[in-house]
């Protein structure tokens, strides 16, 4: 119980930062957007070299992602809540990883949007190709995991519901 309890400390933790950033976000893209100078930092060099809407249009996709990512986080907490009320095989804890699964997946593929619309408006057109951790692997099968494990926790629950059944 240890593990959980350390589990859900991380997860809130990572939910009250993201949470901040989303806060600060849509309206760091608006201030950007009215009025750029104002802005009291610089952004990344990828990024600086693109300019106007572009840019607004880019930072609102990446946004529009990363909400999808929290809400993922949310309903990570909120199955470890369940787990440490221990409600296991449970129709909620079976929606909210798949909910979950399919969060990370979309918002992985809202925000590889705004990766093909840079490429395809940078003049350059190069690939790139990195050996090592490749997030990109890393995050479609985080979400294909969650959503398979929401598959094995359905399983489990139809095998405990004939298990009662027979006894």
């Amino acid at each position: 119980m240890r593990k959980l309890s350390t589990l859900k400390t991380i997860a809130d933790i990572l939910f009250v930062l993201t949470m901040i950033g989303a806060v600060i976000g849509l309206p760091f893209i608006l201030m950007l957007a009215v009025m750029p100078e104002q802005v009291p930092f610089t952004l990344n060099e990828n990024l600086e070299s693109i300019g106007g809407w572009e840019l607004i249009i880019i930072l609102l996709i990446v946004y529009l992602g990363a909400l999808f990512f929290v809400y993922a986080l949310y309903l990570f907490r909120k199955t470890l809540d369940l787990f440490r009320k221990r409600i296991i095989f449970d129709n909620r804890v079976i929606k909210n990883f798949d909910q979950i699964g399919k969060a990370i997946l979309i918002g992985y593929f809202i925000i590889f949007t705004m990766y093909v619309f840079t490429w395809f408006t940078d003049n350059t057109h190069e690939i790139k190709f990195n050996i090592g951790w490749n997030n990109t692997l890393f995050t479609i099968g985080l979400g294909l995991f969650f959503i398979v494990l929401s598959e094995v926790f359905q399983m489990g629950k139809n095998l405990k519901e004939e298990n009662e059944q027979t006894i």
